[in-house]
């Protein structure tokens, strides 16, 4: 959420306490059984505010309880080609290439006639056909060469089997292994994928101490292209926290960490102690209990609110 919306709640809380203080100069005429919209309670960091104010302000809120916090540790790496997505186009026998009917970039499919060779041997002209359905991303022959030497005439890539390749350094590689969830993200922020690390392999250089983690993603329509890199985040510690909130609920609040916690209409703002924390759980030490309802989204709203009051009471 935007902090401008935010401000925009704030202030709409507010206004609503201002129209009902204020009117014309009395006092707001209501029902003696009649809860005001909003009103501060007597008692120091709690507000109450009615079910319908709190809705149209966005307050959200949750249950305190377990969740999963193992230890998370981040990731560089780049999209690649699976290496069952990628094939080499090479003729049969030796010979002379007399036409090549692709270009780079272009797409084919399995079976489909991509050359013409004629055989050096028996001078007969044979066909030459992809293994794969893919995109043509290399090309080393053109009518009149001669091919059978070993290079490859055509490459074939499938950009709908593509995979992560993260680069693990010696510190690291002991906690990862196969199996562990990865949270896959472009570098601008705007893709996400999950996926499993499927293998760790030695890099391809020698020399290296670094290792490669593999991870298989799911095709998005193009959205991962081989050679852009990326950010992961992998899970390698175990083990779940008996309380804990999510990471947007917690809010500063007169020097300390707070949430706010939800009893029926009231909210108040109560200072927790923190444990381990992921970049959507923190575990609570102290200061809540599991099953107590928690404000997830608008906190900022409360506490502007709170913090309003407690500037007019030190006037």
């Amino acid at each position: 959420m935007m902090r401008t919306e935010l401000y925009l709640r704030a202030s709409a809380i507010a206004l609503a306490l201002a129209l009902a203080a204020c009117g014309d100069g009395k006092p707001a005429e209501q029902p003696k059984d009649a809860e005001p919209a909003v009103q501060e309670t007597a008692e120091e960091g709690r507000t109450t505010i009615d079910p319908q104010v709190a809705r149209n302000a966005g307050i959200k809120v949750e249950t305190a309880g377990p969740a999963p916090l193992g230890e998370q540790l981040a990731l560089n790496g780049r999209i690649e080609v699976a290496p069952e997505g990628s094939a080499e186009v090479h003729a049969r026998y030796p010979g002379r290439v007399m036409t090549v009917s692709v270009q780079v970039g272009q797409r084919v499919s399995r079976g489909q006639v991509v050359a013409r060779v004629e055989s050096s041997e028996s001078l007969q002209t044979y066909s030459v056909t992809a293994p794969i359905s893919g995109l043509i991303t290399a090309k080393n022959v053109n009518p009149g060469s001669i091919t059978g030497g070993g290079i490859p005439m055509l490459t074939i890539s499938d950009p709908s089997r593509i995979q992560a390749e993260f680069f693990l350094y010696p510190r690291d590689a002991e906690r990862v292994r196969s199996g562990q969830t990865v949270t896959v993200q472009s570098l601008a922020g705007d893709h996400k994928a999950t996926g499993t690390i499927q293998a760790i392999l030695p890099a391809n250089d020698a020399m290296s101490q670094t290792l490669t983690a593999r991870v298989n993603l799911p095709y998005q329509d193009g959205v991962w292209r081989p050679g852009l890199g990326v950010s992961g985040m992998v899970t390698v510690g175990d083990g779940n926290a008996p309380v804990a909130v999510r990471i947007g609920a917690l809010q500063p609040y007169e020097g300390k960490t707070a949430v706010f916690v939800r009893k029926g209409n009231q909210y108040e703002a109560r200072p927790v102690k923190l444990g381990r924390q992921t970049a959507e759980w923190a575990e609570i030490l102290e200061g809540l209990q599991a099953g107590e309802e928690y404000v997830t989204d608008g906190s900022f709203v409360l506490r502007a609110d709170l913090e309003k009051a407690g500037a007019s009471h030190d006037h």
